[in-house]
């Protein structure tokens, strides 16, 4: 006799694997649409990175972890349309399609970088380890950084506090202003990157207000 739980595990394996499908047709009939193609790639900017060939950033939408994202309705069996990881599109687009149990390692550290020359493919551990090492390498330890403690310390303070006339700016204005990427601004101020100097920005903020 089956048990309950081995049937409700079949069936949502089989809800996955028809959500997988679906996604996969969409993605496809995107790849093979030149127009849309087109318009993908025209959101991605080529600036200089740590490797030898320029990283293609996304200049479009990102999520809170600093990563391209872009809703497509297009093409689309649902009307509401679907997310997807920038990178991982463009990747699909220059290189074929990729399961979704496999994960793109950004080689230049970059999260917004979309150069699948940039791209390695690997499994969960390797995507862990391809994390930690990021970290290890951006902010006060990267001896590249075009930031450096005072910068970080003012990029906080006109995101979160605003300038001299109490103006908030964007991540997309920071970024300008500083000569950086966005993804680089957003590491800055969700702690990713810099970390010692954020926890110091926002402890001496919390010292203010007792």
């Amino acid at each position: 006799m089956v048990s309950y739980a081995t049937s409700k595990r079949s069936a949502t394996e089989k809800t996955s694997s028809v959500t997988d499908m679906t996604k996969r047709t969409h993605l496809e009939k995107l790849v093979r649409d030149e127009v849309w193609v087109d318009r993908f790639m025209s959101k991605i900017a080529e600036n200089p990175g740590p490797l030898a060939t320029p990283c293609w950033e996304w200049q479009g939408g990102l999520d809170r972890a600093g990563y391209g994202r872009i809703h497509v309705k297009k093409h689309c069996e649902k009307k509401t349309g679907r997310n997807f990881f920038a990178h991982r599109v463009c990747y699909m687009i220059h290189r074929g399609y990729i399961e979704p149990e496999e994960f793109i390692l950004h080689q230049c550290h970059n999260r917004l970088c979309c150069n699948p020359d940039h791209h390695q493919l690997g499994d969960h551990n390797e995507n862990m380890k391809d994390l930690a090492d990021s970290r290890r390498v951006a902010g006060e330890n990267n001896h590249n950084s075009k930031l450096d403690r005072e910068k970080v310390w003012e990029i906080l303070e006109l995101y979160y506090a605003g300038d001299a006339d109490n103006v908030l700016w964007s991540i997309a204005e920071i970024a300008e202003e500083f000569e950086v990427g966005r993804g680089t601004i957003s590491d800055v101020l969700y702690g990713r990157s810099w970390k010692d100097t954020y926890d110091e920005f926002w402890g001496e903020d919390d010292d203010k207000g007792m």
